[in-house]
């Protein structure tokens, strides 16, 4: 087990990072980015980030479910999850349609016309099955190992709080490295009820 490294896991658009960030500048750490989404875990010594402390982003599709275990019992984790789960869909299948992840310029954000948007039942079956396997695996490899969950929520409204308070989990890991100043992307403003031309049926899904 690597002592530089702390796991991050959570779905797509859950927030992931933003709070990853606020970490790393908080504690100097060092960020992988989307690193395992192209890359094999087992060559994660090789990366440029490895060799001093970092956080590793695991989003829950990133590597075959039956690779999962033996990774997430690799390092310890940080779980992250967002209540706000129409949203969070909502967000991940603009973001599939614009093309942008993150914004960091208040000009950049992205553009949709009204009722341009449709989101399909398989995508939302993915979404919410990728959000099943989260909370299995959550159950599994860090709830028996009392390893935080975050409400992404909870950080919004009580970031420094959130952040300074993974201190009393594993202080060790938390030693103050050289400053880091990750930007920190904005907020993305899109009122999803008008661009979505079956936002009505969508809620239904949730609902069934």
């Amino acid at each position: 087990m690597n002592e530089n490294r702390i796991g991050m896991v959570s779905t797509s658009r859950s927030g992931c990072t933003v709070f990853r960030r606020a970490i790393c500048n908080a504690y100097g750490m060092e960020d992988s980015n989307s690193w395992l989404k192209k890359n094999d875990y087992q060559h994660i010594e090789e990366a440029p980030f490895s060799n001093q402390p970092h956080i590793l982003k695991i989003l829950i599709h990133y590597v075959p479910e039956s690779k999962l275990g033996f990774i997430l019992n690799d390092m310890p984790k940080i779980w992250l999850y967002r209540d706000d789960i129409v949203r969070q869909f909502l967000s991940h299948v603009a973001r599939l349609h614009t093309k942008i992840n993150h914004v960091y310029k208040s000009d950049g954000q992205p553009r949709l016309n009204d009722n341009s948007v449709g989101a399909t039942r398989n995508q939302f079956d993915t979404f919410i099955y990728r959000r099943q396997l989260f909370w299995k695996v959550w159950k599994s490899c860090g709830f028996l190992k009392n390893e935080p969950l975050i409400k992404f929520e909870d950080f919004l409204e009580k970031p420094q709080e959130v952040i300074e308070g993974l201190q009393e989990w594993y202080w060790k890991q938390f030693r103050f490295g050289a400053p880091i100043e990750f930007p920190m992307p904005h907020k993305i403003q899109m009122d999803y009820t008008k661009k979505f031309a079956n936002y009505d049926e969508i809620l239904e899904w949730f609902n069934e």
